[in-house]
């Protein structure tokens, strides 16, 4: 689907759009002007999934290539408020971050062992149409103290900007942040400890 980005009247307050279910924006560029623009709140939930997602969309009747750059969220009920959407020069190379997508952790999960995930998202570098929308990493063949690299993606036309020896998961056999329970004395039991000190 190609969406639809409207322009905004500058005299009306984005809080005016929010209210009618519209969420305000700005397109940018080095070919296009910094422009306050608007997407119905409907279509923007239920197409654009991802910060860094890269799409298409029309505006003036012209389509453009864009990237959702930024995503605003209200601090209470997390919905997006405002969005910025970065139009680049197609015959240039562009960095940006893409996402991880972690697959087969149930089977790792079975065998008792944890998905320790090191990386979620890798800076690259690369053309628009080459650069995917996330990264698929299968992690289900994976044993005990094993580890997948930048090094063994696949990555075709871009260039990962951070060392190829980088870790990005291992698998590993306690769960990182999660601290153990300990049993403590009852209450009851400290006092009864404190009396026989006196």
């Amino acid at each position: 689907m190609v969406l639809e980005v409207k322009k905004r009247d500058n005299k009306i307050k984005a809080d005016i759009y929010r209210k009618n279910n519209l969420i305000p924006g700005v397109i940018y560029g080095p070919e296009i002007d910094s422009i306050c623009v608007y997407l119905e709140k409907k279509i923007f939930l239920n197409e654009l999934k991802h910060l860094h997602q890269k799409f298409e969309f029309i505006f003036e009747n012209k389509k453009y290539m864009g990237i959702l750059q930024e995503i605003q969220k209200h601090p209470i009920t997390l919905e997006p408020i405002h969005f910025d959407i970065y139009v680049p020069k197609l015959t240039e190379t562009i960095v940006t971050t893409v996402s991880f997508i972690f697959k087969g952790e149930e089977e790792i999960l079975k065998s008792g062992y944890f998905v320790n995930k090191i990386l979620h998202e890798l800076e690259v570098e690369g053309y628009l149409k080459d650069i995917p929308d996330f990264i698929e990493i299968d992690v289900s063949k994976l044993n005990l103290g094993e580890s997948i690299y930048v090094r063994d993606l696949n990555l075709k036309n871009i260039k990962p900007l951070i060392d190829e020896n980088t870790p990005i998961v291992s698998i590993v056999e306690e769960k990182f942040g999660v601290l153990e329970e300990k049993e403590y004395p009852a209450e009851s039991q400290i006092e009864q400890d404190i009396g026989e000190e006196k």
